[in-house]
């Protein structure tokens, strides 16, 4: 199971070689509310190292991130890549690297990792070559002990009718430095903004208060 696998990948960093782990789905991390409380914010997985007697002694969360297709539903197109390793010709698709950075992994992170930051834990991203190859580039620390985001990399290796991962790279961040790369841009000055609007003034709408 590939699952596993990023499991102990991540387990041996984290923990140490040959350490005992648990595996926690969708694990809610926020609590909100007074006189009821319930929880938000839910981490792919939460992965704990165990003692003998079988107790949690600590932990670390992990985040799965996939990139997107635009258009419409690419299952079908899929399956029948799986099947002879080549898409149809109608499967006219990309893949969406911005909108799976800056508008769903952005949100998660930001949401998350402030809370493994405070609590001292480790936090860890699993992506594909290729995402990462499309991510903003980010500046990177030199060990997992310095690492506030530490981003496994995974290629995949053709293997009989499938796809295997392979060993991932381990690229160590701080959070700052991952907050203003995915940020992605520098603000314009107001007098810019002004500027192209003016030039657009054919097409602006005059509305009266």
């Amino acid at each position: 199971m590939e699952g596993r696998q990023i499991f102990q990948d991540i387990g041996r960093a984290a923990f140490g070689q040959g350490v005992p782990l648990v595996v926690a789905p969708e694990m809610r991390i926020l609590n909100v509310g007074e006189k009821i409380i319930r929880r938000v914010g839910k981490v792919d997985f939460l992965i704990g190292c165990a003692n003998q007697a079988g107790s949690v002694t600590d932990f670390c969360a992990l985040e799965i991130q996939a990139v997107y297709f635009s258009g419409q539903s690419i299952v079908a197109h899929f399956k029948e890549f799986m099947r002879t390793g080549a898409l149809p010709p109608e499967a006219k698709r990309r893949l969406d690297y911005r909108s799976s950075a800056q508008k769903r992994l952005m949100p998660q992170l930001s949401l998350k990792v402030p809370v493994f930051r405070r609590w001292g834990k480790k936090f860890f991203v699993a992506v594909d070559s290729l995402f990462f190859q499309n991510l903003p580039k980010m500046k990177t620390v030199e060990s997992l002990a310095n690492s506030e985001i530490t981003w496994l990399v995974y290629d995949l290796r053709k293997q009989g009718q499938g796809y295997s991962l392979v060993n991932p790279t381990f690229h160590f961040t701080v959070w700052d430095d991952v907050l203003t790369a995915l940020r992605e841009g520098r603000a314009p000055t107001p007098e810019e903004i002004m500027q192209e609007m003016m030039t657009r003034k054919n097409t602006l709408r005059l509305v009266t208060i």
